[in-house]
């Protein structure tokens, strides 16, 4: 599975030349993959005061939600980046600049910069797949001190664990790098030991039938409030994001 230190040496070492853009082609472009596949699963939620986003990479979702953006209203205040790549965190200070932004190069699983009870929402797409379930544990751990009481979060993860059975034999082409150990229902029971409460999961194929992707929706309750979880398979989360069919939304709510 990609350990840290892969990662650091895969991101550090990576042609980001298109920014991270090239992920985006199979939405139809970095735009569509923001309006069709993202913003309707995050929309109730923002704007936010303070938005932590993990693996920013080049910012290609920062700069939507970033403070002081021009063309609409800014979808936040404040604004930290967090990246265990150094040259990630680089270009996005020189990109962002420092209105409303803080910058932090971690070792991959600390958010010790992060004052605790600061954050109004947290955000990952597209990175923290190559997580492993220890650092996927690690981070729910602390953000459960990092988030504000009645504060959400987004994290888009590793579902391949569940397929462990079938990891000895399956190509290697349709792990797409994947966090081998980690599952949904992994992250919903490390929500559960953090005082978190992961709402709604949306299991998502990624490469071929098999769900090896998931988006999870949690939360730091506040003054005792009681959520369910509920956790949806999605075959045809492709297709709605390539057509723009917006229906997912009505998953993503702050919902008792």
């Amino acid at each position: 599975m990609p350990s840290i230190a892969e990662n650091i040496r895969r991101w550090t070492g990576f042609d980001w030349s298109q920014r991270g853009e090239e992920w985006c082609a199979g939405y139809g472009g970095v735009e569509s993959a923001w309006r069709h596949a993202i913003l309707p699963r995050i929309q109730a939620f923002v704007p936010a005061g303070h938005i932590l986003e993990l693996g920013p990479g080049y910012g290609v979702w920062t700069d939507y939600l970033r403070p002081g953006r021009e063309e609409e209203e800014p979808l936040s205040r404040q604004m930290t980046l967090i990246d265990l790549a150094p040259n990630c965190i680089k270009f996005c200070r020189k990109r962002f600049g420092n209105r409303g932004m803080a910058y932090h190069v971690n070792d991959g699983r600390s958010l010790a910069k992060v004052a605790d009870e600061s954050i109004d929402f947290v955000f990952s797409f597209n990175s923290l797949v190559h997580a492993d379930h220890g650092v996927m544990r690690d981070y729910l751990q602390q953000l459960g001190r990092k988030l504000k009481p009645g504060a959400w979060g987004f994290i888009h993860h590793s579902n391949l664990g569940e397929y462990a059975h079938e990891l000895d034999v399956m190509d290697p082409a349709y792990e797409h790098w994947r966090g081998r150990d980690m599952t949904g229902a992994k992250f919903r029971e490390d929500c559960r030991d953090a005082g978190l409460v992961c709402t709604f999961q949306e299991l998502v194929p990624w490469g071929s039938e098999r769900f090896i992707d998931a988006h999870s929706l949690f939360t730091r309750p506040l003054g005792g409030a009681a959520f369910r979880e509920q956790v949806e398979r999605n075959a045809v989360y492709w297709e709605q994001a390539r057509s723009g069919d917006h229906s997912p939304a009505q998953w993503y709510v702050k919902v008792a």
